[in-house]
């Protein structure tokens, strides 16, 4: 499991990640403070942005810690 869990996390550090990464962050910020809630209330299909963005920011948060802590 913890094996499958740093899989994910080093996803985060290639190019494409740290898009990913960058963006989700921005998004989330801007809806915090109210310039991009417009934005994170949009779906595609069944997943809204803020929820794609929501998720980001969990992965990266945990393997952030992970990384510090163990």
């Amino acid at each position: 499991m913890l094996g499958m869990i740093k899989n994910v996390c080093k996803k985060t550090e290639t190019p494409t990640g740290q898009i990913v990464v960058g963006a989700s962050v921005l998004l989330l910020g801007l809806g915090h403070f109210g310039k991009g809630s417009g934005l994170m209330n949009m779906s595609v299909g069944p997943v809204s942005v803020g929820m794609v963005a929501g998720s980001v920011g969990v992965v990266v948060g945990a393997c952030i810690l992970m990384n510090r802590f163990m």
